[in-house]
């Protein structure tokens, strides 16, 4: 089928054009589904820099956290337990990898909670320092999210994982149960393992230019299929 205009014929070809349809909606539905990730994104930011820099919470004063406890300051006494330490596959801010120590530590009142004591280099895992007694730490709290899909399985048996989860660890470590939040430590000395301040404050967020990546195919495969289907009336000799 043809539709003539002046200087041509534009033909509609069945299959081309269904399947050009179909793609274009794909590809807007993909930019707009990017758009909303940004909104997201801006969103947890926002609510990032606001967290961070709220009152620190006492976990030893603190049975049950009402508000949402991500990224807020916090401060908890107790005695880790090095025979517990558990070892996650990370890259350091600094781009180096490794792992992220997690120690747990029994609070005064027997409860236990997971803390990222900071990264150590792959090669310097057993120069880990483990001070002895009674300690205060304080940190950033941050509630575990659920690995995705791509993420690799964790590895119990040899003690390396690759994301946090707090039931597997609890069976790995014998520990009845961990407190629903991990502590990560700020502040260490950066001459000893591990090294604390390894959370990630600064998301990146590039679903905008993602989006308009998306929305350009789009146009791009319309300007393609219009040239495709487009005939010029030829010229009388």
């Amino acid at each position: 089928m043809g539709l003539r205009i002046a200087g041509g014929v534009f033909t509609f070809r069945l299959v081309p054009t269904l399947t050009t349809l179909l793609l274009i909606i794909i590809l807007i539905g993909l930019g707009t589904w990017q758009v909303q990730r940004a909104a997201w994104k801006e969103n947890l930011i926002a609510t990032i820099e606001v967290q961070r820099h709220t009152k620190p919470i006492d976990l030893a004063a603190t049975k049950n956290i009402t508000i949402d406890p991500s990224y807020r300051p916090a401060f908890a006494t107790g005695q880790f337990l090095y025979d517990k330490t558990l070892y996650m596959s990370a890259i350091s801010l600094k781009g180096e990898g490794g792992y992220h120590v997690l120690t747990p530590l029994k609070l005064t009142d027997g409860r236990r909670l997971i803390v990222n004591r900071g990264f150590v280099p792959y090669d310097k895992k057993q120069a880990v320092s483990e001070p002895k007694g009674k300690v205060k730490i304080a940190g950033i709290l941050r509630v575990p999210v659920k690995a995705g899909w791509s993420a690799p399985a964790n590895q119990p048996a040899t003690n390396v994982w690759y994301s946090i989860d707090l039931r597997s660890m609890a069976l790995a470590t014998g520990v009845p149960a961990f407190l629903p939040y991990v502590l990560d430590v700020q502040a260490s000395d950066p001459t000893i393992y591990p090294i604390g301040g390894q959370t990630r404050f600064d998301l990146p967020n590039n679903h905008r230019g993602y989006a308009l990546t998306w929305y350009s195919l789009a146009f791009v495969l319309l300007v393609i299929y219009g040239l495709s289907s487009w005939q010029p009336r030829k010229k009388k000799q």
